[in-house]
């Protein structure tokens, strides 16, 4: 069996599209800025740490948004695999390489190189290039509390559990509580990785979840949702209260607006969502929700069926003619 290495690699591209490699001193493969987290360090952290050393490149950790997590057999060491969570970030001056880096190369993902790194040709290039963005990431909107019902926590332990074990990274408002820290714990016992994004104020109380991934602080509930769409590929929503139903409104509202072009989706624990649902049909018969959007949100009783319609769902027309960046 290989073994793992673990990796941060960053995505920057230029203006013609091309994406940023590196290949090390004594080597041949062109490979993603990026390298391995220090003990104790965040993937974010990492990656913005790693690209200053090879590049002399100062990254915004909050223009970081994950790609995926990707698994291909190492470059550089014979036997082993590497594991690497993929972000992008936008472009920034790149000077001469650094470190052990010997040579930087501009590269079309659509182009013939054989001295990529098979993380790149053989797994992430073919997944820029498929068109359509895939899934890698999912913001999951839950409760703080976990509800009268067992039947919420266990499906939530599941879904977490399917998530992670589809490759997914989860991104969540970073509490220890209710089922907010239940998707957490799931996820991370199944190997997932989990991305926590919470206000100062909840930090200060005591409310975040100490065993995650990454967790980013951030100075209020405005920037927290906002952190947490940038860093998101869609969204779910399972049983929850006010602030979970105004989450999931604000973000499909943004859908409806072409502020994003991302899924927005309702797992239906035990029909806990059909008076929601049945409120919607019922502003759509009024007049005031249109049909397409009324459509475009994804409801799913089981995890493996949401992340299936997840997967196959398409952008709506936005509201007003716009058309997202995102």
């Amino acid at each position: 069996m290989s073994e793992q290495i673990t990796v941060s690699a960053v995505i920057i591209r230029n203006d013609a599209g091309q994406v940023l490699t590196v290949r090390k001193r004594g080597t041949t493969s062109f490979m993603f800025p990026g390298g391995k987290p220090e003990l104790g360090e965040s993937p974010i952290d990492a990656a913005v740490r790693e690209v200053s050393e090879e590049l002399g490149a100062s990254l915004d950790p909050a223009l970081l948004s994950i790609i995926g997590t990707f698994t291909a057999p190492a470059a550089n060491e014979a036997g082993h695999n590497v594991q690497a969570t993929v972000f992008e970030h936008p472009l920034v001056p790149i000077g001469e390489p650094l470190a052990e880096i010997e040579q930087l190369r501009w590269i079309d993902p659509s182009a013939e190189v054989d001295e990529l790194a098979p993380l790149l040709k053989d797994v992430v290039f073919p997944a820029l290039l498929a068109g359509s963005r895939k899934i890698q990431s999912l913001a999951v909107f839950t409760g703080s509390a976990l509800g009268k019902s067992p039947i919420y926590e266990q499906t939530a332990e599941n879904f977490a559990r399917t998530v992670a074990g589809s490759g997914r990274a989860i991104v969540y408002g970073g509490g220890r509580v209710g089922l907010m820290g239940t998707i957490a714990d799931a996820a991370r016992a199944a190997g997932g990785e989990v991305f926590g994004v919470m206000p100062q104020v909840l930090v200060d109380g005591e409310l975040a979840h100490p065993g995650l991934t990454s967790l980013e602080v951030v100075p209020d509930m405005h920037a927290r949702k906002h952190r947490m769409s940038e860093l998101a590929d869609g969204f779910v929503a399972l049983p929850g209260g006010a602030g979970t139903l105004e989450e999931l409104f604000e973000v499909w509202t943004w859908q409806q607006l072409g502020i994003h072009a991302k899924p927005v989706a309702l797992l239906n624990v035990d029909g806990f969502w059909q008076p929601l649902l049945k409120m919607l049909d019922h502003m759509t018969n009024q007049g005031f929700l249109a049909p397409q959007f009324r459509d475009s949100l994804v409801v799913a009783s089981e995890p493996n069926a949401l992340l299936d319609a997840l997967s196959s769902w398409k952008a709506p027309a936005a509201k007003w003619g716009a058309s997202s960046k995102n």
